[in-house]
């Protein structure tokens, strides 16, 4: 066999492993929640210009649902942002309720707010 063939054959040995040790390594993410449907549904409701709660927790990795009340007559939504918006929901005005379908986001910490009312914000921890 020639030096040539013998780093082919390596390479792809190497490659073959690679490939064996991410499919290893997926094989303990979390499963995926089929396409609109939510792993988890949180509760979020906006009240005397605010919302009653400041952080929200959903799983990493996997669509969400959030089910928001606005119990007030002036409109509200929820923006999850991190640098830029990640997931903007209708705008509405109440009292009535939405339920918002939120595509996964990767683990870390996201802003959320009304865009109406941008002092209205609270922390979404994706973990």
């Amino acid at each position: 066999m020639s030096q040539r063939t013998a780093l082919r054959g390596g390479s792809v040995a190497a490659l073959l492993l690679a490939l064996a040790l991410a499919l290893a390594a997926c094989a303990g993410a979390p499963p995926v929640a089929p396409s609109g449907t939510p792993a988890v549904t949180v509760q979020l409701a906006a009240d005397d210009l605010e919302f009653d709660r400041d952080r929200l927790s959903v799983p990493a990795g996997v669509p969400f649902a959030i089910a928001f009340e606005n119990r007030e007559s002036p409109p509200h939504n929820v923006t999850i942002r991190g640098e830029q918006p990640l997931f903007v929901g209708e705008t509405f005005s109440g009292p009535d309720q939405r339920t918002y379908l939120v595509p996964s986001l990767p683990a870390g910490e996201y802003v959320f707010l009304c865009d109406v009312h941008p002092e209205m914000r609270g922390t979404v921890v994706s973990q």
